[in-house]
């Protein structure tokens, strides 16, 4: 219990320190341009970093827990995996953002040093996650992506610098590094290494995982589609002003997110996955967790959308009220996505991974399909549009399909 408060804590805190640095970005730049290159930054970084990761974690967390026996050598070839996919995913991806213009070329080399830093700390935290030290995990979570967000601000309010995003960006790579840097020497100590020497890698056990991974990586790969491509399509169509408003407002919808998977998600999912035999059991346990979901989602979305203009308000900049009908769209949206993690885990938990995978891919080739008409003609309120039919798609596909499991 003291781990688990401890933990959303310290996500809690990260989630703050985000949301503390879009206002800030907001209310002090000279107009929406820094927010809408931040958000294409972090937007491309962290889509790449599931290209990047293809969801190897999924297997690798099942070698770990099944056994602990060669874990050195399980966390090398998953290396090798991932140094593989550094160097196909990374040259097509530099030249994909950066030919296009969705990122100011200055950024290159930060960008690459973000991605390399910011992939192998996700992949240390879930390391961390499965050796059960979630607590120290959590500590570096915030390290890598919040703690530099009060450097920044002591930097331009007590320090009284210009504002100037290249200079975060760089503050932001240099906490990365050192979160990084700390995993790393808390990796060496926790799982007793005490001499790194070559061996060759399994590429059988590799490609093992790459077999298992892949159905979990569609899945993950098709959700991120639907949540981000959406501000590329924005840029290329109005440019970085509209992509920096509606990553605000995603910026919301995001919190809300995380708070409930956290808070809820995280706390049901195991308690559904041990009373699956015993049926009683199991539909109590999910009927509290779709309660627990619906009462906090529905909470947390009529307090934004009551808090929300007054801070878009506080920012002074007109076009954030303009496009407020798009602000509640996505909210209207994050309540449908809260609610079909209900189905979504109750299909996971009854092992129908093919199920959930058809699904991604149907919503994540409605929304592209939508982007590309609803964008071009009624700019990010298209886009909002877009998502909010593609988790309707969702849900409505995820609840057919637990009831008619159910009445088999």
């Amino acid at each position: 219990m003291k781990t688990s408060i401890y933990n959303i804590f310290f996500r809690g805190l990260t989630l703050v320190s985000k949301f503390i640095f879009i206002i800030f970005l907001g209310k002090y730049s000279i107009d929406e341009t820094n927010l809408g290159v931040f958000g294409l930054l972090s937007t491309s970084i962290a889509f790449l970093i599931y290209i990047i990761g293809f969801d190897f974690y999924v297997f690798n967390t099942r070698e770990i827990i099944a056994s602990k026996i060669n874990l050195v050598e399980k966390i090398k070839n998953q290396l090798v995996f991932h140094l593989s996919t550094y160097l196909i995913i990374i040259p097509i991806s530099l030249l994909i953002v950066f030919n296009l213009n969705f990122i100011p070329i200055r950024y290159l080399w930060l960008f690459l040093a973000l991605l390399i830093s910011e992939h192998l700390g996700q992949e240390l935290y879930r390391l961390f996650t499965t050796l059960e030290k979630s607590k120290i995990a959590n500590i570096m979570l915030f390290i890598r992506s919040g703690l530099w967000i009060w450097v920044v601000i002591f930097d331009f309010f007590i320090l009284k610098n210009q504002i100037d995003l290249y200079r975060y960006i760089v503050i932001w790579a240099l906490f990365s590094y050192l979160s990084f840097l700390l995993f790393f020497i808390l990796t060496i100590k926790s799982i007793g290494i005490t001499k790194i020497k070559y061996s060759t890698p399994d590429w059988k056990w590799i490609l093992s995982g790459l077999k298992t991974a892949s159905v979990f990586f569609i899945g993950s790969l098709s959700f991120q589609v639907i949540q981000l491509s959406d501000r590329f399509m924005i840029d290329f169509f109005y440019g970085k002003k509209l992509v920096g408003i509606y990553t605000a407002y995603a910026q919301f919808t995001n919190a809300i997110d995380v708070f409930t998977f956290s808070a809820i998600t995280m706390v049901a999912y195991p308690n559904l996955l041990s009373s699956f035999n015993d049926k009683k059991n199991y539909a109590i346990i999910k009927n509290k967790f779709s309660k627990n979901l619906l009462i906090a989602s529905i909470t947390l979305i009529a307090l934004t959308s009551i808090i929300g203009p007054y801070i878009f308000k506080f920012l002074d900049k007109k076009a954030f009220l303009d496009e407020l009908p798009t602000f509640y769209i996505l909210l209207t949206s994050a309540f449908i996505l809260i609610m079909s993690n209900v189905y979504h885990y109750d299909l996971y938990v009854k092992k129908k991974d093919k199920t959930i995978l058809k699904i991604a891919l149907l919503g994540m080739v409605i929304n592209i399909i939508l982007n590309l008409f609803l964008i071009p003609k009624y700019n990010i309120f298209g886009a909002s549009i877009a998502t909010l039919i593609s988790f309707i798609i969702i849900f409505v596909l995820k609840f057919y399909n637990s009831k008619k499991i159910l009445t088999k």
